[in-house]
């Protein structure tokens, strides 16, 4: 199956791109799998993405919601400000 997955703010720029496709193998496939697929082809990542926010359909999803073919994935660093 692949899912489409949507970088933003430093995760866009330590991984070099906005958009990554993912073809994933694991059965069901769900958000975890997903990031952990991620981590492992972008390694640059795999720090940040223990705090980021799952994104589907523009609802805030656990790592346990189960993916589906064709789905996208925004992944959203935490924010600070002042």
């Amino acid at each position: 199956m692949k899912i489409n997955v949507i970088l933003y703010g430093v995760l866009k720029q330590d991984a070099g791109v906005k958009r990554h496709t993912l073809d994933l193998s694991s059965d069901p496939a769900t958000v975890r799998a997903a990031v952990s697929e991620l981590a492992a082809q972008i390694p640059a990542l795999a720090a940040r993405l223990e705090t980021v926010a799952y994104v589907i359909d523009d609802e805030i999803v656990d790592p346990d919601t189960i993916l589906h073919d064709g789905d996208q994935l925004a992944l959203l660093p935490p924010v600070s400000g002042g």
